[in-house]
């Protein structure tokens, strides 16, 4: 009884009572996960997710580093360093697009047996709605934003207090932007881990150095190695990370006050010493150390719109000179001033951050990381506006180029602390209004997150463009050897798991060279992301030739003459949805495959609606 006693007293008033804020507090982080997946979930819309999960999955299967997204350019840089001038390693296509850190994470759960389901259910059992391993690659990704929050806390909490700290993740709870980046399926959440990382492993040592006595040389040795090491693992997650070790060398030489020459070497060793192999890898393959993500820096320019440079099999990158650099770096940098930097973290806190900086802190350790924080926030912004492509166009602000938001977690820490010097600055006569001010302003800061919550309600799927049951259904007419062209083999490669080759810049020339003397294509595939383009701007000034094809096989009802693909499935030339081509007939007269036309539409209702009716019929989506 008198055990029963103590503990009830702990719970009450005692050390329990912290045990209980934190399981309330962890207890509500996952209601508002789970709320937030039932209600806001949809299956994968980046070209670049999808590339990236489809290359994990041949890692997981035993083909190693290749991909099924193939694209003209990747086919060119193979063949030129091949002596039989084949594409193709052993049947397969080495992936010269990613770097290797985020397929090998995810390989590693998709070796789980059992864990990752990639068929999908028969339109006959209904509505499609979830791709089951879309959804466990989002819990993958909000499991590392639940970390990210933690290390953010622990790092306030060492620098500040508790209520900064407080305030620090409970702002990134509530960040909207924050969240859709954990569904996107993308490495955002891998690279602000990383990052995290990387700033506690700073702090460790600059702490090491100013306390008494010093920290000993070989501690110090092994800290900046350590950040040498996570400095190499940003930059294998995205290429464009790597520039985080300049920030990262200046910390060491500035803030450490012996071997200020040994530290930043050791670091930079180490860099070098784990990307190296990577960058050989490339380098043996393509000829190029970065591969086709080298090619980024003229992509967006006047000569290179859109994913043109990736469509042409052997682009001429001399046409583009300084101006064109020039004039995308300006244009870029405008982007980054006016809507980027304003809405790093998407949410007010980036305001209290940037005045914060007019605030002098006494203590040294968040001096010195308010600078390491700016320094690296220009370099990441500078190498956002010239690595810039069109995917931050076909998906604006949730896509990989959007490196600033890595920065949201120091951001929202400085923000927070400005914020909490304020209110309590202020003279009220209770204590306790000062929290509840402060909860007050936490609140305002989430409104963007619950208004998210509000209808219209999300429907699961990413349509238009992608509706899996299609994509698999028709990449499954073809061989797994056979090769599909197609204006989104990132897709077809990831649902249907089939070779995919994207559109070549003509229907003609290009096409005839890479179907004959590359590869055979045994289908065309093209949907909506052409389909819908524009007429004038798209179908006739830029992609003449596409547009000219597409059009008379709409108005004729005849492929164009000296084009080898002529079988066509009555029911795949519904416009805008499908066009398909083959060589010859692979499928049966079952109807339709293309989605219930409601969810064309923005309204959850009918598409539910339409579901209902499905289910209760039988009839075929």
């Amino acid at each position: 009884m008198p055990r029963l006693q103590e503990i009830i007293h702990a719970l009450e008033v005692g050390s329990g009572v912290r045990y209980l804020r934190w399981i309330a507090l962890v207890l509500g982080v996952a209601t508002i996960a789970v709320f937030y997946d039932l209600n806001e979930f949809q299956n994968m819309k980046n070209e670049e997710a999808m590339d990236a999960a489809q290359v994990a999955r041949n890692i997981a299967e035993g083909r190693g580093f290749t991909t099924r997204y193939i694209r003209p350019i990747s086919m060119k840089l193979v063949m030129d360093r091949r002596e039989d001038r084949d594409p193709l390693v052993k049947g397969e296509h080495p992936d010269l697009m990613h770097a290797p850190v985020y397929p090998l994470f995810l390989a590693a759960f998709m070796k789980i047996p059992g864990m990752f389901d990639h068929s999908i259910a028969s339109p006959k059992e209904g509505l499609f709605r979830r791709h089951q391993p879309d959804l466990l690659i989002t819990l993958i990704n909000q499991g590392l934003f639940f970390i990210s929050i933690v290390l953010t806390w622990r790092l306030a909490r060492r620098l500040f207090d508790g209520r900064v700290a407080m305030v620090t993740a409970l702002v990134m709870v509530g960040s909207d932007l924050l969240w859709r980046f954990s569904a996107s399926g993308l490495s955002t959440m891998l690279a602000m881990v990383l990052l995290l990382a990387l700033v506690n492993t700073l702090l460790a040592l600059d702490a090491g150095w100013r306390r008494e006595p010093p920290m000993g040389l070989v501690p110090s040795l092994l800290l900046a190695a350590l950040a040498g090491f996570l400095c190499a693992a940003l930059g294998l997650t995205r290429y464009s990370l790597g520039v985080i070790l300049l920030p990262v060398i200046v910390f060491l030489a500035a803030n450490v006050s012996r071997f200020r020459v040994v530290m930043p070497l050791v670091a930079t060793v180490v860099f070098l010493g784990v990307m190296a192999p990577w960058l050989v890898r490339n380098w043996q393959i393509s000829g190029n150390p970065f591969g086709i993500a080298s090619y980024s820096l003229v992509q967006e320019t006047s000569q290179f719109t859109g994913n043109w440079l990736s469509r042409t099999l052997d682009p001429d990158v001399s046409k583009v000179n300084r101006d064109d650099i020039v004039r995308k770096a300006f244009v870029g940098a405008g982007q980054l001033l006016q809507e980027d930097l304003p809405q790093m973290g998407g949410s007010w806190l980036v305001a209290f951050f940037l005045v914060g900086l007019l605030v002098p802190f006494v203590d040294p350790a968040r001096k010195r990381l308010r600078w390491f924080t700016l320094g690296t926030i220009g370099i990441l912004g500078l190498a956002q506006i010239l690595a810039r492509t069109h995917l931050s166009s076909d998906v604006p602000q949730i896509n990989s180029e959007n490196l600033l938001v890595l920065m949201t977690p120091l951001v929202f820490m400085y923000g927070a602390a400005l914020l909490a010097l304020l209110v309590y600055s202020l003279d009220v006569v209770v204590e306790a209004w000062r929290n509840v001010i402060l909860g007050a302003a936490v609140i305002l800061l989430w409104l963007p997150l619950l208004v998210t919550f509000g209808p219209p309600r999300n429907i699961p799927l990413a349509y238009p463009p992608y509706y899996p049951p299609t994509i698999q259904r028709v990449a499954h007419w073809f061989e797994p050897g056979e090769l599909i062209m197609t204006d989104m083999p990132w897709a077809v490669a990831w649902y249907g798991n089939r070779q995919a080759v994207l559109l070549t810049s003509t229907p003609d020339k290009e096409f005839l060279d890479l179907s004959d003397w590359q590869k055979a294509v045994n289908g065309l595939y093209l949907t909506r992301i052409t389909m819908d383009q524009r007429f004038l701007t798209d179908w006739v000034l830029n992609a003449v030739k596409w547009g000219r094809f597409i059009i008379e096989i709409l108005t004729k009802g005849e492929v164009p003459k000296g084009f080898p693909l002529r079988k066509s499935p009555a029911f795949m030339t519904t416009f805008p949805d499908h066009l398909l081509l083959a060589d010859r007939i692979r499928w049966q007269e079952s109807g339709p495959i293309a989605p219930p036309k409601s969810l064309n539409s923005k309204d959850p209702e009918a598409a539910k609606k339409t579901e209902q009716e499905t289910s209760a019929k039988g009839k075929k989506p």
